[in-house]
């Protein structure tokens, strides 16, 4: 293997390392807002329930 093959060798593998921390960065990312979403849906029937009790109890 020349220099020439080796450079261009470096430069794929670190072109595929680029490729895996976006990737992983995406994957982060995107884990994140699913957790945040799943809290505010929680949070949002929680309130609701609390909101259905309250109308419920006035009815009596």
């Amino acid at each position: 293997m020349n220099i020439t093959q080796v450079r261009e060798h470096l430069h794929r593998l670190i072109d595929e390392v680029d490729d895996i921390y976006v990737l992983n960065g995406l994957y982060r990312t995107l884990e994140s807002d699913k957790r945040h979403r799943e809290e505010y849906e929680r949070e949002q029937a929680e309130k609701a329930r609390k909101q259905q009790a309250k109308a419920g109890g006035r009815g009596r």
